[in-house]
């Protein structure tokens, strides 16, 4: 056992050893929503209490749109340095949610430019754009033109809905930091997340940004973030949790980088597996662990009696992204207790499962996942479907309860 610790204490020292030594590049191209609080600044101190290090530069000018941007050499001189693992876009406030015609004329076009300077200056880099919020009570000044900026909800839904059209149509990643915001509105209103002129981010609305993009650059869960910088500590932990259920728990709808769900079908032999992405991978392989692949986006597969692991390997040629599960095949009526459960509208799968189990229900719910000895181990909402990470659960079975009346049995491998 001793030798067995040993081992595994030094992987561990040289995997945060490799992390200190290799910091991810980070590349920040925006405005003044980037400038204040030092945006970039606030995410290398998240990464610094969790041991994941990473340098921030920024190419930002007040006021600035991705048009200004192109034409300016500052930021284009940036970009084409070279080099960056990730390069964040940030537009102008308020033109990403103009009508459509003049969004498409005035705003997308240099979007993606932006991003392909990116891509040409490293073929490996990572583009993600900054999905930023609507103005506290809408944007006034062009309600009058725009009737859907008459409001908050309007224009951050905008807001939302193009940034991630911009997101997929170049491949990206997008952080929504407006959606966080949003929820953040609806369950804490006490917490004032603008600066005085209802536009710019107060420390606790940069604090909510820095949250979402440490999730989306790490991939990790916000929760883990060891400092609150010098916010109050219950604010900063408000703001932590609220960012795991937005992002984390369904971060599959944000990144560009690849992840897998899998349920049973029919007889419960047979498997359907979906490639999920934000951004369509260029590459997708699946292995199923018995002799077989296939290369399709949702692939159904049918096992022989026995257990599984599935892998699988999809993303941008030159960053492909490897994830995996586990499946236990039962034979004829093995997995019945599972269809049933996806009929009723609450779902979960793989089942066992050791390090991801994907939560469906037919409408939003609170999940409680109980232990043996009656203790809520997580509790988390679920907004229809959501990935639930396990890996830090003891191996054993456990209770899943749905709004406290339905409720799951779920198995940590």
């Amino acid at each position: 056992m001793r030798k067995q610790f040993s081992i595994l204490f030094l992987v561990c020292m040289a995997v945060a050893s490799y992390a200190q030594e290799n910091p991810k590049r980070v590349l920040f191209v925006g405005n003044s929503y980037t400038q204040v609080n030092n945006l970039p600044a606030m995410i290398k101190q998240l990464g610094e209490s969790t041991s994941d290090a990473i340098e921030c530069e920024q190419a930002t000018s007040g006021g600035a749109t991705f048009s200004q941007h192109c034409s300016s050499t500052g930021a284009m001189d940036r970009i084409r340095e070279g080099g960056w693992d990730i390069v964040v876009l940030q537009g102008q406030s308020q033109e990403p949610a103009f009508p459509w015609a003049q969004f498409m004329s005035q705003t997308y076009p240099y979007a993606c430019q932006l991003a392909e300077a990116a891509y040409e200056s490293c073929d490996c880099a990572e583009v993600l754009f900054y999905m930023t919020w609507g103005h506290k009570n809408g944007d006034e000044a062009n309600a009058s033109a725009f009737d859907s900026l008459a409001t908050y909800e309007g224009m951050d839904d905008l807001l939302s809905a193009r940034y991630t059209y911009m997101a997929r149509q170049n491949r990206a990643s997008a952080s929504p930091v407006g959606r966080v915001w949003r929820r953040l509105r609806e369950e804490q209103p006490e917490l004032e997340l603008y600066q005085s002129d209802g536009s710019h981010p107060s420390l606790a609305g940069s604090y909510a940004a820095a949250c979402t993009f440490y999730t989306l650059i790490f991939r990790k869960d916000p929760t883990l973030i060891a400092t609150d910088l010098t916010l109050d500590a219950a604010s900063a932990q408000t703001i932590r949790e609220t960012v795991r259920r937005v992002v984390y728990d369904s971060i599959a709808r944000y990144s560009c980088h690849t992840f897998l769900s899998s349920e049973a079908i029919g007889d419960g032999q047979s498997w359907r597996f979906n490639c999920l992405s934000a951004a369509e991978p260029e590459t997708i392989e699946w292995d199923f662990g018995d002799g077989t692949t296939s290369t399709e986006a949702t692939a159904v597969h049918t096992f022989p009696t026995g257990t599984y692991t599935v892998r699988l390997t999809a993303g941008r040629l030159c960053l492909p992204d490897t994830t995996w599960t586990t499946v236990e095949v039962a034979g004829q009526g093995g997995t019945e207790s599972i269809s049933t459960a996806i009929e009723t509208g609450f779902a979960i799968y793989p089942n066992p499962a050791s390090t991801h189990v994907v939560v469906r229900c037919a409408a939003p719910a609170e999940i409680t996942i109980i232990d043996q000895k009656g203790r809520v181990v997580r509790r988390q909402h679920i907004d229809g479907t959501a990935t639930v990470d396990i890996r830090d659960l003891a191996p054993g079975v456990y209770v899943v309860r749905k709004d406290n009346q339905a409720t799951a049995k779920l198995t940590k491998l």
